[in-house]
Order: structure tokens, then sequence, then C-alpha cells
């Protein structure tokens, strides 16, 4: 990947090169690798996906899985992690050149923000494996009830178009 880099300036290159699709949670993404089946489980050890967002849609909807995911920055602008726990505790956690890897544990509620430049592009690595299961969607509602005093700075993240 780091040939591509002097090559691959826009989000609209890497988007070709890396054969990414639309994503329902925003952006666009690509699986990259399904390890093999957890021992006992129907499901896989890990998955790792190419994530890009722009800044024509700077963010992916709150949302949570069960696994932890591990992102790496690979090229391109600054990004917000925003995390939300059961308890409604609200975090921003920076990704970017200067923090270039962050682990956001399972269960918190995720979203993502381009904070700087045209796009971003990660990848996220989820142990064990993304399955779809156990993928859930934040709306307003939950907000409303879970967290009520950050609410309005996470609206933009539930519900609508990202």
């Amino acid at each position: 990947m780091l040939a591509c880099r002097a090559v691959l300036t826009s989000a609209d290159a890497w988007i070709d090169a890396l054969g990414l699709a639309p994503n329902p949670e925003g952006g666009f993404y690509r699986l990259h690798h399904a390890g093999p089946p957890l021992a006992g489980a129907a499901r896989p050890l890990i998955t790792i996906i190419y994530y890009l967002v722009r800044a024509d849609a700077p963010r992916a909807r709150l949302h949570r899985s069960q696994a932890d995911a591990i992102h790496y920055h690979h090229v391109g602008g600054e990004l917000r992690l925003h995390t939300l726990d059961d308890a409604g505790a609200h975090e921003v956690h920076a990704l970017g050149a200067d923090a270039p890897q962050r682990v956001i544990a399972g269960g918190l509620w995720k979203a993502i923000e381009l904070v700087s430049g045209p796009f971003a592009l990660i990848s996220e690595a989820v142990v064990p494996g993304w399955v779809p299961r156990d993928h859930e969607r934040a709306g307003a509602a939950l907000l409303a009830g879970l967290a009520p005093s950050s609410a309005a700075a996470l609206a933009p993240f539930v519900g609508g178009a990202p």
C-alpha cells in the first residue's frame, strides 16, 4: 500500500483502487480479510475491512457491535471516533497522523467523523470477527434515554442520511 500513496490522492481514486462500496453506516468499505472460524462458534476469528469517509458525507452513524474494533489510519485527514457507553458517558478519540491506531471496546456505541481533509482511509480489525447478528444501529430515542446531555452533540450520527 505504501507505493500507492504517491499516486492515489483522491477519495475516488482510493474507492476505485480498493473496490470500495457504499457502507450502510456511511462512507465506503470492503471486506479485506475474514479469518478462519473461531473454535466452536459460527463467526470468524477476525475480520478486517477498509473504510473510507469523505467530506461530502463526513460521518458514520452511531452503531455498536459486541466485538472489539481496532482502527488503523492509513492516509488522509483526521477523524474523531465518538463512543458512548451504556451509562451515557460520551468520549471523543482522535484517529489520524498523530494517533494512527485506536481500540474501541466491544459493546460501546461508536460513530466516526471526518474533521479535516477531503477524505480519510482506515482499516478496522474486529476481534472476534464481525457478524450481522451482533450489530445494532442507534436512533434518536436511544440518545434521548441513554445520553440526554450528549444527545445534541450525537444527533448528527443517528437516523437519516449520514
